[in-house]
């Protein structure tokens, strides 16, 4: 018999998969690039355009919609969504000088500036417009200090200098950064920001690439075939993650996320067939990683700058995204300490791996239903 926690865990693996709608659109980030000038400053946001909407903001199980969609809308109706989006941002962002007076400020969208508009094109192929805040009347001898309200907001991740001397700053609901002082700290360098969001891409955020690499511990529970797999893994979507980020391949996130769940589903299965891991294993563990690195990039090419840092930051977001994966490695194996040599352990692994398969089908018919 399965022991009653062992039996608990493997179903915890089936709901997770309920927990949060696989096509969920949530967003968790806002992404801005400040930039000052001898005209003063501006801050540009690259929003995404299904959030703008009050009505899908509050649908967490909406799917993300596509730029497609976007370019597809009527005129008056893209313009409505930046309307709605100034609204919001409005509600939750705080501008203030350095002397903390109120900034009043403008906005304006650069790609309603052109016709037909020139959306961003994105490697996950979402919906985004640009928008770019400016003071009404302000220089940069004003200093400035940009806040988020309180409340279920997402983050702000604010990207300060160029090249080299780029920093990143994230702020939270009620956090406040002072941008115009000099002797603010100036955040994390690009390199250090591209690791942080590799590993935040599988912790917490990446529940399908957790449940994977679960599925990668399930087979053997040995620390030399585990790196083995977890290194080809990372090799490959290093591999997909660095071609995606350079521009040289493009798959649209609507084929890219039901693989991803058909490969959770592959390897539960292929645990259930076979206890080695030979050079066949590998090879589905590198094909697979491929596939993943592909949905990594639509999350992660952000951070990865061309040109000039493009080695080093590809470099630092793999290696946030292995260290990820080497603490669920971790987990699970500090969480089975002494079981395997209990006569319910195969009984246990089966039956986390029948779950994990269960888990990656279901994922993947919301994901094809849901595009």
């Amino acid at each position: 018999m399965i022991r009653p926690p062992s039996l608990r865990l493997a179903l915890l693996l089936l709901l997770a998969a309920g927990v949060k709608p696989a096509t969920a659109h949530v967003v968790e980030q806002l992404f801005g690039e400040f930039r000052v000038d001898a005209a003063g400053w501006q801050l540009e946001l690259w929003f995404d355009a299904g959030y703008a909407d009050p009505a899908a903001r509050a649908d967490a199980a909406r799917p993300q919609p596509t730029r497609d969609w976007l370019v597809g809308l009527a005129a008056a109706d893209q313009r409505q969504l930046v309307r709605q989006a100034e609204d919001y941002l409005r509600e939750i962002v705080r501008l203030q000088s350095g002397r903390g007076e109120p900034l009043a400020w403008q906005l304006s969208c650069p790609d309603l500036s052109t016709e037909p508009p020139d959306f961003p094109s994105l490697l996950n192929d979402g919906a985004y417009f640009r928008l770019r805040i400016e003071p009404v009347a302000a220089g940069p001898d004003d200093g400035l200090v940009v806040g988020l309200a309180d409340g279920p907001h997402p983050d702000l991740v604010l990207k300060t200098g160029e090249g080299g001397q780029a920093g990143y700053s994230t702020l939270r609901a009620g956090e406040a950064r002072a941008l115009l002082d000099p002797a603010a700290a100036p955040g994390r360098g690009a390199a250090a920001e591209a690791f942080v969001q590799g590993f935040l891409h599988v912790i917490p955020k990446g529940l399908d690439h957790i449940l994977f690499v679960l599925g990668i511990f399930l087979l053997q529970r040995r620390w030399r075939p585990l790196l083995a797999q977890s290194l080809a893994f990372t090799a490959a979507h290093t591999l997909t993650l660095g071609l995606a980020a350079a521009g040289w391949v493009r798959v649209a996130g609507s084929v890219v996320e039901p693989l991803i769940a058909l490969s959770i589903t592959a390897l539960a299965v292929e645990n259930l067939l076979t206890r080695e891991v030979g050079r066949w294993r590998l090879a589905l563990v590198f094909a697979f990683g491929l596939v993943h690195g592909l949905g990594f990039a639509g999350v992660l090419a952000n951070w990865i700058p061309r040109g000039e840092g493009f080695a080093l930051g590809l470099l630092a977001a793999n290696l946030g995204v292995e260290a990820g994966q080497l603490v669920v490695l971790l987990g699970a194996w500090a969480a089975t300490c002494g079981w395997p040599r209990r006569a319910g352990w195969e009984r246990f692994r089966r039956g986390s791996c029948v779950a994990l398969a269960l888990a990656g089908l279901w994922w993947f018919a919301e994901r094809v239903g849901g595009f």
